[in-house]
């Protein structure tokens, strides 16, 4: 299989280069200082992914992650319609040490059909009976963008009822559409718009349940750029949200905040962790957002299929 050399042009002043082996390798979002500045948001390891596997199975793309703790397994959805699933290795101290592919499928409409391009952008990803106790009962619940809807899979990639495009979803702009994806325990499944609505202000969003029942305004972060790209449950019930700044060529701003929702449709948030570039973080287009333990998560970038870009799968615990 070639080798390509990866170049990350995210960070300031410098060009660091990935390894071209087809595994994962451990690598660090930033130096220990930095890592530990981030109270209450700490690290439990990073894992740099390789573009292909040794099979040629691609990797890149990642937008959506769901936990399913009944089976041990993480699934990562890709924009180009790919549904990965792998174990994760974790040391006894609980730090992420290495990823184990163990099958990649095409996503397939109801009738067992591979989607098509125009309809296979899967962006969002949330599992349902996933920590249940019973194994073989999880539905994968994702979001797409394209031609934007939501709707219910198979774990083995295969489409399980029609897809489903509530108002909340009617009025969003080109590549702003369904890109988080959560449940809430009295609210039910929860999604959110990447950007602003068309004619809603310029740093304003949208959550809603997925029935249509209630919608939120969110607030994004002051940042050029900030986008919502994944939601998450914290263990109080507020929710978990992950956003991204990207100014091209180089500026790039990951924030972890807490959102709270609140009557009337509004939504209280504040920042958990700031992470940019240009404090020497090192950083991408991180994209996806799952739950893996109480108060622990991962998070994944997509490296849109660029050499110039990495697929990052991070650890962190909220204290």
């Amino acid at each position: 299989m070639p080798c390509h050399l990866h170049a990350l042009t995210w960070i300031a002043g410098a060009t660091l280069l990935a390894g071209c082996s087809a595994v994962p390798h451990r690598t660090a979002l930033a130096p220990s200082d930095l890592l530990a500045s981030t109270s209450p948001v700490e690290w439990c390891g990073t894992l740099a992914l390789p573009a292909k596997w040794q099979d040629g199975t691609p990797v890149g793309g990642l937008s959506g992650l769901g936990w399913d703790a009944d089976e041990s397994m993480l699934f990562l959805v890709s924009d180009r319609g790919w549904l990965h699933r792998a174990r994760l290795v974790f040391s006894g101290s609980g730090e992420l040490r290495d990823y184990v592919p163990l099958d990649t499928y095409p996503l397939r409409g109801e009738d067992g059909a591979i989607l098509d391009s125009a309809e296979s952008d899967a962006e969002a990803l949330t599992l349902e009976n996933a920590n249940d106790g019973v194994r073989g009962n999880t539905q994968l619940v994702i979001g797409f963008e394209g031609n934007v809807r939501w709707q219910r899979f198979l774990p083995s990639g295969i489409a399980s009822e029609p897809a489903r495009r509530p108002a909340a979803l009617s009025d969003v702009e080109k590549n702003g559409g369904l890109e988080a994806l959560t449940a809430l325990p009295d609210r039910g499944l929860i999604g959110g718009i990447e950007r602003p609505p068309h004619g809603w202000p310029e740093k304003m969003t949208r959550l809603f349940t997925l029935d249509g029942a209630n919608e939120w305004r969110y607030p994004l972060a002051s940042n050029a750029n900030s986008a919502l790209t994944a939601l998450e449950v914290l263990d109080n019930g507020d929710l978990l949200a992950l956003e991204r700044a990207y100014t091209p060529p180089t500026s790039i701003v990951i924030r972890l905040r807490r959102a709270h929702l609140e009557s009337g449709g509004r939504v209280e948030v504040s920042d958990l962790a700031r992470l940019s570039n240009g404090s020497g973080w090192s950083l991408d287009n991180f994209e996806g957002l799952t739950r893996i333990g109480d108060n622990r998560y991962l998070m994944v970038s997509d490296d849109n299929f660029s050499v110039l870009q990495r697929t990052l799968l991070s650890c962190f615990e909220v204290q």
